[in-house]
């Protein structure tokens, strides 16, 4: 077990066992979002299997999503998950600007669930004049009116009743995109896949969801753990390096810390030497490391390795992600970072929902005018 410093600790604000110590720090309903997202992932399915792909989109040179925050995130993981059987590279774009190399053979999808994220309003209409093969997904707003005029392939998700943010609607953002790569032939398989992770996901809810007692409920221990530390995820290559880094951006925002994410082997040779430091300034840091049944023999040597090697400094966590295929093991470890940054908003005594600085630097931003010319 790990030592804590009890001084250098306040006191929870909440009883996870307790919903009325936290309700009211829930306005939006962030932990119910959660509880369905099982249903979420089942009506993004249907959603993706009615859409009708354009023959016009088969076959790409290369794919690029262009997306910002919970929508890039979603490109993350079609990126990592269809990256093994796809012939040609795929990556994900968080800028105004594309490369250089899209074209008219790039399929260039443009992910954005308000429909009015600016980078991504500002690359789509780059890849239209430059003729690419165009996908939109969104709730509504610019980007839909911007397919819509155009006769562009247009997904539309719904915002959710009541409306959601982008972060509670990543099965909406992503699982419609691996039904469409399926149709598409990008990626194989995915219909049975994504039948098993809605069965998944759903018997996982039943196990870390809020009617569970923190006694036997994983996520509700480890934000008991992390609560007053510094998270600090690993993730072995591929899909749960993306797993890792969607568990950083939901402790940031939903439970309003600073946490840190890498990857092996990548991490192996950087930040592995980061952990020679003075045990003093890795006290308050908590390792999580998210991992796979199958991973290759050379990552799983290094993972332990590199295990040893850090708890002479922090305490670690290794979290195994659940199910058979790809897609149901990297939602499995997703879910379960999910509830513990809701229940770590909880014990900080936030609204998850809260996203006060991000709102604010958009309203700079609004203000902003564009250089004069001449």
């Amino acid at each position: 077990m790990m030592k804590t410093d009890s001084r250098a600790r306040r006191s929870p604000a909440a009883d996870l066992d307790d919903p009325a110590s936290y309700r009211g720090l829930d306005p939006q309903g962030m932990l119910q979002f959660a509880v369905d997202f099982p249903d979420q992932v089942a009506h993004a399915a249907e959603i993706g299997a009615a859409f009708r792909a354009p023959a016009s989109l088969r076959g790409p040179a290369n794919i690029v999503l262009a997306g910002m925050g919970g929508s890039a995130v979603a490109g993350d993981f079609l990126a990592r998950l269809c990256g093994p059987k796809l012939a040609v590279p795929f990556i994900v774009s968080r800028d105004y600007r594309i490369p250089r190399f899209v074209g008219p053979d790039t399929l260039f999808i443009a992910s954005s669930h308000s429909g009015n994220t600016e980078e991504t309003l500002e690359a789509t209409r780059q890849a239209h004049r430059r003729k690419a093969r165009i996908l939109c997904i969104t709730t509504n707003g610019k980007l839909a009116e911007f397919a819509r005029r155009r006769k562009l392939p247009l997904l539309t998700i719904p915002p959710g009743d009541p409306p959601m943010p982008p972060r509670a609607s990543l099965g909406y953002s992503f699982i419609p995109l691996v039904s469409v790569f399926g149709a598409l032939g990008l990626y194989p398989g995915a219909k049975a896949q994504i039948r098993e992770t809605v069965s998944l996901l759903t018997s996982i809810e039943k196990r870390v969801g809020p009617r569970v007692p923190e006694r036997r409920n994983p996520a509700k221990r480890m934000a008991k753990t992390l609560f007053g530390k510094f998270p600090w995820v690993q993730g072995t290559a591929g899909i749960m390096g993306a797993a890792a880094y969607r568990w950083r951006c939901q402790f940031n925002e939903n439970s309003k810390v600073l946490a840190h994410s890498s990857e092996y082997p990548e991490l192996n040779h950087n930040e592995v030497v980061g952990w020679g430091l003075p045990a003093e300034m890795a006290r308050g840091i908590e390792v999580v490391i998210l991992s796979r049944p199958e991973e290759y023999y050379r990552v799983r040597a290094r993972v332990e390795i590199t295990r040893r090697m850090i708890a002479e400094k922090a305490p670690v966590h290794l979290v195994q992600a659940e199910g058979k295929s790809p897609l149901a093991q990297l939602m499995s470890a997703v879910y379960l970072g999910d509830f513990t940054s809701l229940y770590l908003a909880f014990l900080n005594g936030v609204d998850p929902a809260d996203i006060g600085p991000i709102n604010a630097l958009k309203s700079r931003l609004a203000r902003l005018k564009p250089p004069s010319r001449g």
